[in-house]
């Protein structure tokens, strides 16, 4: 073999090498049926609600993509890290108003108190102006069932779409579950 062949091998064997070592996105978990999981942020989903399909897990957030009549809208899940205080999902909704009614052109549509399958969620809702138009954005706060972690969810839709879009986002949350150490 020419020196020219032994050189391209190497160099191949290198960026193999590299790319092995790379840190790998966290897996979602397809298993039968409709059910997802997230072993990096300890949840599940009983069930993937539609119209939600899931594109990226990676690292504390899990991404899904929902088609809609007006177009399609993205929900974000993350969970923060472990907590050793309080956590206080009044002050997050009150950090989101303050977010909407500091943004030029935004509008705070108003908060609410939920119930969901681990405990209280308290939800914020607005829209803000973007490049080609408007959109809103409701998200929902609450306390993770297997740790003492913050789970903020963003679900960003096209404007005019809310009760429909706050309808999917209820029944996202409702299929969430803990998943056992």
């Amino acid at each position: 073999m020419h020196s020219s062949g032994r050189a391209l091998i190497a160099v191949i064997g290198a960026l193999t090498l590299f790319g092995a070592c790379q840190k790998q996105p966290a897996a979602m978990v397809e298993l039968p049926g409709d059910r997802m999981e997230n072993p990096e942020i300890g949840l599940a989903l009983a069930a993937v609600p539609k119209p939600f399909e899931a594109v990226a897990a990676e690292g504390p957030s899990w991404t899904f993509d929902a088609p809609g009549e007006g177009g399609s809208g993205r929900l974000v899940l993350t969970v923060g890290p472990v907590e050793s205080g309080s956590i206080n999902l009044v002050d997050a909704v009150k950090a989101r108003k303050e977010w909407f009614e500091s943004t030029e052109g935004a509008t705070y549509y108003g908060k609410r108190e939920l119930g969901g399958p681990f405990g209280t969620i308290l939800t914020a809702r607005g829209a803000y102006p973007v490049p080609d138009g408007e959109v809103e954005e409701t998200w929902a706060y609450a306390i993770h069932p297997g740790a003492y972690r913050l789970i903020s969810v963003q679900y960003t839709y096209p404007t005019g779409e809310s009760g429909t879009r706050v309808e999917q986002l209820m029944e996202f949350l409702g299929e969430l579950e803990a998943l056992q150490p």
